[in-house]
């Protein structure tokens, strides 16, 4: 009887033991949830009644940000052409040259050679018939393997190159990355009335490199797409140009565009797009996607409706706020 008293006193402390364990655990994890529940910031973001995305930011946030707008002019570009540009490898025109050089010792040790033996012949001295012959048939052969290399630098560099007097100088120029030849390639449906005299390189992230002289139309692409071509000479800043590197060239067209120059300040890049952002109130500001296909010297002229001020100091600001809501409105 006194063992089963005391069996049952264990069996209830441990009971209660569990219990107040239990409630401990309970306890510390309610705290410790409300005291790691993140702190969300209140989104700025707001849906337009299209459904676009409007920053709402109140006077003391933009002075704080340095928040400036101004009103957009008007301007006047240029209209341009955009093609694409491959840096040649002037390895292949020393090459051919070499050829050249090499076809030229030769023509001129078998008409060497011709002559004498036909010189023999007339003299009556020792010297076939059949010997001037093989030696007339070998200068004729040498001569046609000296066209052929003529023709194969015309060929594949064009008229623009092959008719040079300082072609030897000029491969060397390519060579020692002095200077860089440039192809030039104009989409089917882009057409220039003549032949430009000068254009402008940039890379594929549209940072200028330099101005090139155009040499003159380049020889037949094998390319079914390709439309007009040019080969153009770079001699400033031609080091960086690494042949076969692809690039950008902008070849004015004479004719001129008038529309709304946004600063270069208001612009920010963004998913591979131009965005700025317009102050549509005094606390409201929408982004709006800007073509970056028509370059201004004062920043970027777009057509439409632009009529309202554009930010040009706290854009990234802006587009990261936007960024941050974006998120939390998903969460």
């Amino acid at each position: 009887m006194k063992k089963t008293l005391v069996l049952v006193v264990l069996i209830l402390a441990a009971i209660a033991g569990l219990i107040v364990a239990y409630l401990e655990m309970r306890t510390e994890r309610d705290l410790e949830a409300t005291v790691e529940a993140p702190v969300v910031a209140p989104s700025r973001v707001e849906r337009g009644s299209d459904g676009s995305a409007v920053m709402r930011v109140d006077a003391e946030t933009q002075k704080r940000v340095g928040l400036q707008a101004v009103l957009p002019v008007a301007g006047t570009v240029v209209i341009e052409l955009t093609a694409v540009a491959r840096v040649l490898d002037g390895a292949s025109l020393s090459a051919t040259l070499n050829e050249m050089r090499l076809a030229q010792i030769a023509l001129d040790a078998a008409r060497t050679d011709y002559e004498r033996k036909k010189k023999l012949l007339d003299n009556g001295q020792n010297a076939s018939a059949s010997a001037v012959e093989q030696a007339e048939a070998l200068a004729k052969q040498k001569q046609l393997t000296l066209e052929a290399a003529r023709d194969h630098i015309a060929a594949t560099w064009g008229q623009a190159i092959a008719p040079r007097d300082d072609l030897s100088v000029f491969a060397r120029s390519l060579l020692q990355r002095e200077a860089a030849l440039v192809r030039v390639e104009l989409l089917p449906t882009d057409k220039l009335a003549a032949v430009p005299q000068t254009l402008r390189l940039f890379r594929q992230s549209s940072e200028p490199i330099a101005a090139a002289q155009v040499l003159g139309p380049a020889s037949a692409t094998d390319s079914t797409v390709a439309g007009q071509s040019f080969l153009c000479l770079v001699t400033t800043n031609a080091a960086p140009l690494v042949p076969g590197s692809m690039l950008l060239a902008r070849i004015e067209t004479g004719a001129s565009q008038q529309g709304i120059v946004l600063p270069r300040s208001a612009v920010v890049r963004h998913a591979g797009f131009g965005w700025s952002y317009v102050q549509t109130t005094a606390d409201s500001f929408v982004r709006r996607v800007v073509p970056l296909d028509r370059p201004h010297p004062d920043g970027w002229l777009v057509t439409g409706e632009w009529n309202q001020p554009v930010v040009i100091s706290g854009v990234q600001s802006l587009l990261s706020e936007e960024l941050k809501g974006t998120i939390q409105m998903k969460d």
